[in-house]
């Protein structure tokens, strides 16, 4: 597929950055992971670039200890999240709970630019990019999974400020079940509407867990020029949700099947909204609440992690996720006579980047 480059009529958040680009003559989508801030942060990023109250990461997380963050809950507007989470199957959190955004973009950019001190499983994409005239074709790093375990920052912010933002908001203590974080480059392929409940139970199916919440911070400001998250609100459940391609027996557990793809004839039923916000911000998103979201129209990344936490009174099953993921990629591989271990960049192509279609 063909992405080019467009305006419209949104009013882009980093304006003054392209035309900086532009004016040097280098391409925007090399720009990737630059950490160039955007120009309308959140408080917490534009405090951070040199404000009184500016906060390392580390701080930041001590701070927001569990009185304090019951107390932001109880004064939020009479918001009540987890109403809200029940009601509508998705909530975003008070301005108060976000991320300063500068923290977010430094995480990120540790994983991308050291792969080799921070172990990890890459994803990779072909992008090619109609631009001037002429198509352009380049491999992109666009997703990154498996890495709380071996960064300690990650680590912090993923089993503690995280997991407990999110047990106090639904009432029920969590656990890290599964991370990734989204690079979504320029021109950078969207995702097709699908639930994540259905293929967050290939892996272990019965043995596993059974109930799953999505917690996404966005890392840059998104918007709906740069590929947001649009999601369509219900009150979905096991019970209650839209029904999905079934995965094929003994298929790619990345792709074959493609479970929890929202099946074609039913897309249109579904009303998805997007969900435009500011670098930092929270979200929390049940695994049967239907999702999309579409290519990266604009000219820098639209970065964002997205954290599946699961009941603590199930188990904790992160380790048993990707032991179990790996073994049955190793299988799948084997069986279709794949080298085992992945050597080259088109077999990288395997990976879960495919686990749900693209746009």
């Amino acid at each position: 597929m063909v992405h080019e480059y467009q305006k419209d009529d949104e009013s882009s958040v980093n304006s003054a950055d392209e035309a900086l680009f532009e004016m040097l003559g280098i391409l925007p989508s090399l720009a990737i992971g630059n950490g160039v801030p955007d120009e309308e942060d959140d408080e917490n990023s534009m405090n951070d670039k040199g404000g009184a109250q500016a906060l390392s990461l580390d701080r930041f997380v001590q701070r927001k200890d569990d009185n304090w963050i019951r107390k932001v809950l109880a004064n939020s507007d009479n918001i009540n999240l987890r109403r809200q989470y029940e009601t509508t199957s998705v909530c975003v959190f008070p301005e108060a709970l976000r991320i300063p955004a500068i923290e977010m973009r430094r995480l990120a950019d540790e994983l991308v630019w050291g792969g080799h001190i921070y172990p990890s499983d890459k994803t990779y994409e072909t992008l090619r990019i109609s631009k001037d005239g002429s198509i352009e074709e380049r491999r992109a790093l666009t997703r990154i999974e498996n890495f709380v375990n071996y960064h300690s920052g990650w680590n912090a912010l993923c089993n503690d400020y995280l997991r407990r933002l999110v047990s106090l908001a639904l009432g029920q203590p969590m656990v890290l079940y599964k991370e990734k974080l989204n690079l979504k480059p320029p021109g950078g392929s969207g995702f097709a509407p699908h639930l994540d409940t259905p293929s967050l139970r290939v892996a272990l199916g019965d043995r596993g867990p059974r109930e799953f919440c999505t917690v996404m911070v966005a890392i840059d400001n998104m918007t709906t020029r740069n590929g947001c998250l649009r999601i369509a609100k219900g009150v979905w459940s096991e019970d209650h949700h839209v029904n999905t391609v079934q995965p094929k027996a003994e298929g790619n557990p990345d792709a074959d099947g493609r479970a929890g793809a929202v099946l074609p004839e039913l897309v249109d039923q579904l009303q998805f909204e997007d969900l435009v916000c500011v670098g930092g911000t929270i979200v929390a998103f049940n695994g049967w609440a239907p999702h999309r979201s579409k290519t990266n129209l604009s000219s820098f990344a639209r970065r964002a992690v997205f954290l599946t936490y699961t009941l603590a009174a199930e188990g904790d099953f992160h380790d048993a996720y990707y032991q179990e993921m790996e073994h049955l990629r190793n299988k799948w591989r084997d069986k279709v006579g794949l080298p085992t271990q992945i050597s080259n960049d088109e077999l990288m192509e395997l990976n879960a980047l495919s686990t749900v279609p693209r746009t």
